[in-house]
């Protein structure tokens, strides 16, 4: 029986929580069944309360807040500007930061949409251990730095580094556009640590270029690989059938990602690797 390494460390990530009831039910299968160790509640979307309410059957799952400004309604007055006529956030990533250069005051919107996220999830009684966000808006500079002082602001210890350096060959190729999205994520958090190096508990983050097509032999390379420090493994997984096709292309995939995290395979080499499994919370 392997030991634990004690300076390897890997927090494994479910993103989405609550951002339908069947994603819900799928990242408490990858946590009950699987090596799932923290998630992160997308508290503006339509499946948030019944969501929080069950985590009273996983008290061992730790939890963050999914900060969310490009899809579903916004839960502030501020918020509206980020919304159409149908009081539905708007814009795509990419067209909501660079609307965000072209008009800065945008930012603050984004800001006062985040904190109210946040405090939806204060008042059920949830402190959050870290947070990240959808689409990675979030990592822009800009708002980043904004996040960062929300942190702070609500004692909030972590946010999602999203600097992604996978280790050595064997990697699956990723798509070109994943490939440009993690080289942009990866610019972007360069400057993030410098706003915001008191509140990133991680080495980086894996699972970006990867997003939608993590299966179980990824994983196991990836237990492989693991260095000394910590490491963020960013996934999701689900029961995507009620998900709309024009919301995500993260549907069939989020199966097959519940069905690698709970792979026994999978569980066997994280622990042969000498892994501990943890949480942010754990971080403290």
């Amino acid at each position: 029986m392997s030991q634990t390494h004690p300076n390897k460390r890997v927090i494994i990530n479910a993103d989405d929580f609550g951002f339908s009831p069947g994603v819900t039910e799928g990242i408490l299968r990858a946590h009950r069944e699987g090596i799932v160790t923290s998630t992160t509640v997308a508290a503006n979307m339509r499946g948030a309360e019944e969501a929080v309410a069950r985590l009273a059957e996983a008290p061992g799952l730790g939890v963050g807040v999914h900060l969310n400004v490009t899809q579903g309604p916004v839960l502030t007055k501020s918020g509206e500007e980020l919304a159409g006529k149908d009081g539905l956030m708007r814009w795509k990533p990419a067209r909501l930061i660079w609307n965000c250069i072209l008009r800065p005051w945008l930012v603050a919107a984004v800001e006062a949409e985040c904190a109210a996220q946040i405090r939806w999830v204060l008042d059920r009684g949830i402190h959050p251990a870290h947070l990240d966000g959808h689409q990675h808006v979030y990592a822009f500079p800009p708002i980043f730095v904004r996040v960062a002082a929300l942190a702070r602001r609500y004692n909030i210890p972590f946010v999602r580094w999203p600097h992604e350096r996978l280790p050595g060959s064997g990697w699956p190729p990723a798509s070109a556009r994943r490939r440009g999205i993690r080289r942009c994520l990866n610019f972007f958090s360069r400057v993030d640590r410098v706003l915001g190096s008191d509140v990133l508990g991680t080495s980086g983050t894996w699972g970006i270029a990867h997003t939608g097509e993590i299966d179980a032999a990824w994983l196991i390379r990836a237990a492989a690989s693991v260095p000394p420090g910590v490491t963020e493994i960013m996934t999701h997984p689900g029961l995507g059938d009620d998900l709309d096709p024009e919301w995500t292309r993260l549907r069939e995939s989020r199966r097959r990602e519940m069905e690698a995290l709970s792979d026994p395979k999978v569980k066997e080499a994280f622990q042969n690797s000498g892994v501990e499994l943890i949480h942010y919370g754990q971080l403290r």
